[in-house]
C-alpha cells in the first residue's frame, strides 16, 4: 500500500499524523518460516522539508514462528520506534540506485512495504521462544541437560553461600 503525502508537499514544514496498514509476506529466516499478523501498523507523523520527507512513529506487529527450544508455536510482539527520511526523486535527479541506503519516493505517494519489513526483521530476536523460560530442549534431549550435581561450577555456588553467611552487616 502507498502512503499519500500530498498534504505535506503542498504545506512544507507542517506536520501531519498518519496511520498506515501494511502487509509483510512470510519470511524464511535461517530455515524457519516467520509470518506476521495482518495488518502491520505504522503510525506517527510526517513532514516535508525541501526534497526530504521525514516519517517518524512506531511500527506495531506480531510475528509467529516455532519455538527454537520445544518447536511449539511461538509469537513475538513487536513495537519498533522509527525515524526515517525519504528523498523525493523527480526528473533530472541522480539515479536512486546509486545509494542503496537511501529511501526514495516520487510523486505524492510513498511505498512503505520495504520499510515495514526492514523494521520488523531487525527487531526480531535471534532465538524465538514460546515463553522466556522454555526448557523444551531438556525434554527433547535430556542427555544435554546439565544436572546441578554434575555441574563443575556447583562447588562455587556452595562457596558463595558460605562466604555470604560469614559476612555480617
Amino acid at each position: 500500500m502507498l502512503l499519500d503525502v500530498s498534504r505535506a508537499l503542498r504545506n512544507p514544514g507542517e506536520v501531519f499524523p498518519f496511520e498506515h496498514h501494511e502487509r509483510i509476506a512470510p519470511q524464511d529466516i535461517s530455515g524457519e518460516q516467520v509470518t506476521f499478523d495482518e495488518p502491520v501498523l505504522l503510525e506517527g507523523r510526517f513532514s516535508m522539508s525541501g526534497n526530504d520527507l521525514t516519517l517518524e512513529g512506531v511500527l506495531t506487529a506480531t510475528a509467529h514462528s516455532r519455538c527454537c527450544n520445544c518447536l511449539g508455536p511461538a509469537q513475538v510482539s513487536l513495537k519498533v520506534p522509527f525515524r526515517e527520511v525519504f528523498t523525493r526523486m523527480d526528473r533530472g535527479w541522480e539515479n536512486p540506485e546509486d545509494d542503496p541506503d537511501r529511501w526514495v519516493f516520487s510523486g505524492s505517494k510513498v511505498e512503505l512495504e520495504h520499510l515495514a519489513l526492514t523494521l520488523a526483521l531487525l527487531e526480531l530476536p535471534i532465538r524465538i521462544l514460546c515463553k522466556p523460560d522454555c526448557e523444551g530442549y531438556k525434554q527433547m534431549a535430556p542427555q544435554y541437560a546439565v544436572s546441578q550435581k554434575n555441574n563443575p561450577f556447583s562447588v562455587l555456588q556452595d562457596l558463595l553461600k558460605n562466604d555470604q553467611n560469614d559476612q555480617e552487616v
